[in-house]
This record gives structure tokens, C-alpha cells and sequence, in this order.
């Protein structure tokens, strides 16, 4: 059931409560403060109110990449910090297999969970199976990638339309309006993916001069990105203005294509990224125009924090919507979009290309071995 405005004076002390171990931007999600609704989507959760200790399982859709062990790490810490409050976390990896999650799903309803925490694989396809806990009574909190159906509670995400919406306005505008476009896309079907297209797409089609040559999917892969970059920067050459990337997992990838084809510092195109310090570093090296969007693997923790809201029986938003801060190199802000931050103040010159800088951990954290001691 959808509750009114009236509750958002006590829930943006829950948006407060999530942003913790986000980097950087700490003011109110922008999402939420610029949101020219009279009314907000507030979910009733009365339903799934009872006493604790809880069981809540996680269904991730794979650890592939370093945003997404970042994650579990953020999540299993959240857990661990809340151990009077949880008897068990019981985790599943489906290895990037929508089959498998289905599975995974299906066993974690069997083993009892009081609430399942799912990262989709692909939002089609886990969509029948989360229907299907949440017809059985189990609350379901959606966290990075959602089902295509809003068969769920709430969804913890940093917003896929904001970033999708704020890399084309850039490019728009520091092209003035004119000029083409490659789309490097993440993991097809994936939600994070789709949705950061179809926002940025609403922007360029309002701008005649700007032309998509391509939409090409990497996978949340640098290799894969270098690769379909390569084929791209082979058919179109020089012709390309821009590559409007949907993270920053791929972005190195193709900037080495652009490296390798003959491209010089200065003439390799502008690109937009998230939360990887290789893009950065790359592009205060090779003078490249770069839009960077923080969608910070803390939201594992985060969707912790909104599970336990629900299990109490707390009204939450329909989208739990993380702080995510702005940067660009010197000097490339725009109009419309202004930095917070440049990428001299948050990049690490000699930290790890894949090493996530907006991942809230502290500095002391090493995700190759860090432990926590969460309930098993």
C-alpha cells in the first residue's frame, strides 16, 4: 500500500542512515530533493512485521567484477553490525546464471528466510520467481539490478535514470549539441544496464544534432569493452565524439582501444565512468574529458538497513536511493552539471585500476582479504 508525502520527514532519516559508508557527496540524495512529485512512493510493511532474531538470504546474481565484491563485503559488514538483530545471513552465487538464481531463490525460500535481499542477474528473467515469494508472503528488497515487474518492496539502487540522464546531458553540452555518440553498454538484459540507456536516450532524442552510431555491450568487462571498442573505433574511426559508457567496469578497456588505434593524449574522445580509479587515472594521463557518477557499492549495506526497516514493519520508499557525488577532470563541468568533486581530489595515483573509490570501506580496506565476522 502506498502511504503519502507525510512520511518523509521520518524517512529521510533513513536515506541519512544509508548514506554512512558512501563516499564523498553527503548531502540528501538529489533524486529525492529534486523530485518534482507532490507525493512519493511509500510502501506499508505492517504485513511483514514480526519479532526477531531474522533470517534473511541474499541472492547475488555473481561476484564478476570488483563492484560487486565490494558489495558483498558492505553487506556482510552491515550484517555483522546488527547481530542482535539477525541469527542468520545466508548468501547464494549464481555466477552470473539466471538459471541458477532461479534455483538459488527457490532454496532459500525452502530453508525459511524471513526476507530475501536478490540482486538480478537479468530482470526478466527473475521476475517469476521473486512474483513468487512475494505471493508466499516473503518480502523481497531488490538491491543493484531489479525484476521488470515492481513485484518487490523496495529497491536499493543510487538511481539508474539520474546517471543515464546526467552523462548524455554532459556530452550534450560539451558537444553544443552536436556531434556522435557510442553507447558502451554494460550486460544486456541486466537493469543497471537497460535503464541508464533508455534515461540517456530520452536525453539525446531531444538534441537533433546528436547521433547514436552504435550501442555495443561489454559486459562490465575492460577486456570485452576494449574489444567491441576496437570493432567501433575501426568502422567509425575519428567520427566518434563521445562514448556515453554505463559504468566505469569497461571504461579502461576501451580507452586502451582508443590508445592502440593511433589515437593521441588530447584526441581521444570524452567518456563518462563510475566509481573504478582506472578510468580516472587514464584520463588525467591522456587529457581526456571525463563525467564521473558514483554508484557506490555501499547500497549492500544499505539494503540491509532497509530489510531490517522492513521486518519491523517501518514504511519504506519504493526506491531506497543512495548519495552518488559528481566529479569531472578540470575544468569539464557544464551548465547543467557541476562537479562536487574534481578527479584529482578523489582518484589514487598509485592505487589499482579496479580499485573502487567510492566504495565506503574505509582506507585501510583490502577486498582481497578482508574477513568480517557476520551470522552465519
Amino acid at each position: 500500500m502506498k502511504t503519502s508525502i507525510a512520511l518523509c520527514c521520518a524517512t529521510l532519516a533513513l536515506f541519512s542512515a544509508l548514506a554512512v559508508h558512501a563516499d564523498e557527496y553527503k548531502g540528501a540524495p538529489r533524486t529525492f530533493l529534486f523530485n518534482p512529485a507532490l507525493e512519493v512512493c511509500f510502501k506499508d510493511t505492517a504485513v511483514y512485521k514480526k519479532k526477531g532474531p531474522y533470517t534473511i538470504g541474499f541472492s547475488n546474481a555473481g561476484l564478476g567484477d570488483s563492484w560487486r565484491v565490494v558489495m558483498l563485503h558492505s553487506l556482510q559488514r552491515a550484517a555483522a553490525e546488527h547481530k542482535a538483530e539477525i541469527a542468520h545471513l545466508l548468501i547464494t552465487d549464481a555466477g552470473n546464471d539466471d538459471a541458477k538464481q532461479v534455483a538459488d531463490i527457490q532454496d532459500l525460500m525452502s530453508r525459511g528466510v524471513d526476507l530475501l535481499i536478490v540482486s538480478a542477474n537479468t530482470q526478466k528473467a527473475l521476475d517469476p520467481v521473486v512474483t513468487s515469494a512475494m505471493k508466499k508472503g516473503i518480502p523481497v528488497v531488490m538491491m543493484d539490478r531489479r525484476i521488470a515487474s515492481d513485484n518487490f518492496v523496495t529497491f536499493v539502487t543510487a538511481s539508474d535514470a539520474m546517471m543515464g540522464r546526467l552523462w548524455a546531458q554532459w556530452i550534450v553540452e560539451r558537444l553544443n549539441g552536436t556531434g556522435n555518440v557510442v553507447i558502451l553498454a554494460g550486460q544486456a538484459g541486466s537493469s543497471p544496464s537497460e535503464n541508464r540507456i533508455k534515461a540517456a536516450k530520452q536525453v539525446f532524442a531531444q538534441n537533433p544534432g546528436i547521433k547514436i552510431l552504435d550501442t555495443v555491450y561489454s559486459d562490465w568487462s575492460p577486456v570485452k569493452g576494449k574489444q567491441v571498442m576496437a570493432a567501433a573505433i575501426s568502422k567509425y574511426g575519428k567520427s566518434i565524439n563521445a562514448v556515453w559508457a554505463a559504468h566505469g567496469l569497461q571504461v579502461s578497456g576501451s580507452i586502451e582501444a582508443f590508445i592502440e588505434a593511433g589515437f593521441k593524449d588530447g584526441e581521444i574522445p570524452m567518456h563518462t565512468t563510475a566509481d573504478l580509479n582506472g578510468p580516472m587515472q587514464l584520463a588525467l594521463k591522456h587529457n581526456i574529458p571525463m563525467l564521473e557518477i558514483g554508484y557506490p557499492p555501499a547500497m549492500g549495506g544499505a539494503a540491509i538497513n532497509a530489510a531490517l526497516e522492513v521486518l519491523k514493519g517501518a514504511p519504506v520508499p519504493c526506491n531506497y536511493e543512495i548519495n552518488a557525488q559528481i566529479a569531472t577532470t578540470d575544468g569539464k563541468g557544464t551548465a547543467s552539471i557541476k562537479p562536487d568533486l574534481s578527479f584529482k581530489e578523489m582518484v589514487s595515483p598509485n592505487g589499482a585500476a579496479n580499485l573502487l573509490v567510492t566504495g565506503g570501506m574505509g582506507k585501510d580496506y583490502n577486498p582481497t582479504t578482508y574477513k568480517v565476522d557476520y551470522p552465519k
